[in-house]
């Protein structure tokens, strides 16, 4: 038991430290000199990086924060139900680690000791983790939150935290799932309904979206207030003036140097 604690321990840890790597501020100082969390939403992730330095940076640094999720989980999922290492798919151990692991990379992203635990959204790694577990349910994330901000002029961020009302319902009864993590599938339970209930993906996409969301609440509020910006297709970005104020103040700062 202490030697599956322990590697319980550092798959959490490495999750971490796998999310807490900033790449979207270390890459574009390196490319441009800039440092991202002075421009446009201040945000140190990958959409606020596609504003600032443009498509092949940004795109870039949104592909690596992808990779930050996909690789820890495929590595969890691999390693932990391996039943020759006193692990297995039926284990607690197993379910701890594909459960806890995203959401720790989360916190690593949105949290990072790198950048005095400030961080990004989580919205990246949230996507890479999905790529994995079940692309089709990141489809239900995908669908809904494209609807709202297109459609409906939903402030990005809140459709963002709105889109668990369809992708989490799917996560807990759609039955298909890739052929790499169709073993996921088997922890389910039979209700009076005698409807089937995938509790595994369910609770990896909802530890995620509770991770997400502490660093989201602020926006909710500020769209309370109608401060929060949004994506109007066709139209560029709208921002409100606390965060014109700071797009104003960097290009300040940049002239100056």
């Amino acid at each position: 038991m202490a030697l599956q604690v322990l590697w319980l321990i550092l798959a959490l840890l490495g999750s971490f430290l796998s999310g807490s790597i900033p790449f979207a501020v270390l890459i574009g100082k390196m490319a441009t000199g800039k440092d991202l969390r002075n421009y446009n939403v201040g945000n140190p992730g990958g959409f606020n990086a596609v504003m600032t330095y443009g498509l092949a940076i940004g795109l870039s640094v949104i592909f690596i924060d992808i990779l930050k999720g996909f690789l820890p989980m495929m590595a969890i999922d691999l390693i932990f139900k391996q039943a020759a290492w006193g692990f297995g798919i039926d284990t607690v151990w197993y379910k701890l680690a594909v459960i806890l692991g995203p959401a720790f990379c989360i916190l690593g992203h949105n949290h990072s000791p790198w950048l005095k635990f400030k961080g990004g959204r989580g919205s990246a790694v949230f996507i890479g983790t999905l790529i994995w577990v079940n692309p089709l349910v990141l489809i239900c994330y995908f669908f809904p939150f494209g609807i709202m901000i297109g459609l409906f002029k939903v402030p990005t961020r809140v459709s963002t935290v709105l889109s668990a009302i369809f992708y989490l319902p799917a996560a807990l009864f759609l039955p298909i799932a890739p052929l790499w993590s169709r073993h996921m599938l088997t922890t389910m339970v039979y209700p009076a309904t005698g409807q089937f209930i995938y509790l595994l993906p369910f609770l990896i996409a909802l530890e995620m979206w509770l991770a997400q969301l502490p660093r989201h609440i602020p926006s909710l509020i500020a769209a309370l207030r109608g401060e929060e910006w949004t994506l109007k297709v066709g139209e560029g970005q709208q921002f409100s003036e606390k965060l014109d104020t700071i797009k104003a103040k960097a290009t300040k700062e940049e002239k100056e140097e």
